[in-house]
């Protein structure tokens, strides 16, 4: 209801523009990946409706907006993970500031969409994080992640640590339009995302540390609720009897079995009817809600009796290797990381978090585990974000 009301309200506001150029000289980035090939203003949202929004639904961001904001829609270049070119979209948001100042970039990492067009670059309000940074003076961007937006031609790295290129090219694509509108970059960089955009936040800090630290510098990041452990998290999804989010499996099975070219049909993994029925039902046209109307919640009933069982024994190495290779416990982050986590969360358990900080802490990362107690997945999303955007402003160039 709340999504819906939001989505009506900002359609109101917006207005139908024309699209606009960006400067060739900044446009100009390594083999193309992050040059922007479409740029489309959507509109400007005011402060005073971001502040009444807050205000009618009781929700505390730990911010308060201090200025309107311009949103555009952009598609840019990258890559798939055999190197392939790729397009793909997302939301720029940027302060509606006349003075001459500098400005940091927020990226923000939507949760789990299987719905192509449920996209900050079709929606605004789906980079709701990156709107309200905006407001307090950060540019935000808020990629629609591969696979979903305008990349119709190629599977989401759903939880799988490619999905990061993709955000990479998207800040490569956000610095480009900041050289082109002649907006200062003061060269701060901040990572946060909620579910599955707590695993593509922590996923791009070790990316860009990992493999361009010499054209990015994180600041800091704050990755919530994210299934940072694979092998754990998919241990603990198949031991049980029920999980609320099946549509997450059915997901994970298309991303991997993609990616990792593992080529097997989903009746080897799943029951009928629910294995005749993954493939039409991640193809992009569906959201998990309404994915999950077709599975089935109890483990049992969903997965293939000698699947389960191998899994739970000895088997399946493959696949377990695979979530393995997958899983962001074994490096060393630089940049200061603050996870955030319920403890009752039902969907990415707890524990995810708890390996994260034990792992990481010992790998020398300065990194704190702020725990929701009693927080579910829903209920720490709120809670969560606004400590997380309060300590990124607390680390902001004044």
């Amino acid at each position: 209801m709340l999504r819906k009301k939001l989505s009506l309200i900002l359609g109101l506001s917006f207005f139908l523009s024309c699209e606009e150029k960006v400067s060739e000289n900044c446009n100009d980035n390594i083999d193309g990946r992050g040059n922007i090939l479409s740029l489309l203003p959507l509109g400007t949202i005011s402060k005073s409706y971001m502040s009444d929004f807050l205000i009618d639904n009781n929700i505390d961001i730990g911010l308060v907006p201090e200025n309107d904001v311009k949103v555009y829609s952009i598609v840019y270049e990258t890559v798939d993970w055999d190197g392939i070119a790729r397009l793909a979209s997302g939301a720029i948001y940027v302060p509606d500031i006349k003075e001459d100042v500098s400005f940091p970039i927020y990226s923000g990492q939507h949760g789990t969409e299987s719905k192509r067009s449920n996209v900050a670059s079709i929606i605004p309000l789906r980079g709701f994080d990156s709107m309200f940074m905006a407001s307090v003076g950060y540019v935000g961007s808020s990629p629609d992640l591969l696979g979903l937006g305008v990349s119709d031609d190629v599977v989401h790295p759903y939880v799988h640590k490619f999905v990061a290129e993709a955000v990479v090219d998207k800040i490569r694509a956000v610095k480009s339009f900041m050289c082109s509108r002649e907006i200062d970059d003061n060269g701060q960089l901040f990572l946060a995302g909620y579910s599955e955009g707590g695993y593509v936040a922590m996923a791009t800090h070790r990316l860009v540390e990992e493999s361009y630290s010499d054209e990015f510098k994180i600041t800091a990041s704050a990755p919530m609720a994210g299934p940072y452990d694979m092998s754990y998290s998919s241990r603990r999804i198949l031991s049980i009897d029920e999980y609320p989010q099946p549509g997450y499996i059915s997901f994970t099975y298309m991303s991997y079995n993609s990616i990792e070219k593992l080529n097997r049909p989903a009746t080897d993994l799943f029951q009928s009817p629910y294995a005749e029925r993954i493939p039409d039902l991640m193809d992009g046209s569906k959201s998990i809600d309404e994915a999950n109307r077709y599975l089935t919640t109890t483990i049992d009933n969903l997965f293939a009796e000698k699947f389960l069982s191998d899994f739970l024994g000895e088997g399946e190495q493959e696949l377990k290797k695979k979530f393995e290779k997958n899983s962001l416990l074994d490096w060393n982050p630089k940049a200061p990381i603050k996870l955030f986590h319920g403890t009752d969360d039902e969907e990415v358990n707890y524990n995810n978090s708890v390996l994260a900080l034990e792992n990481l802490k010992n790998n020398g990362a300065d990194i704190d585990l702020i725990t929701i107690s009693g927080g579910t997945h829903s209920s720490s999303l709120f809670v969560s974000y606004s400590q997380a955007l309060e300590w990124f402003n607390t680390l902001k160039n004044k």
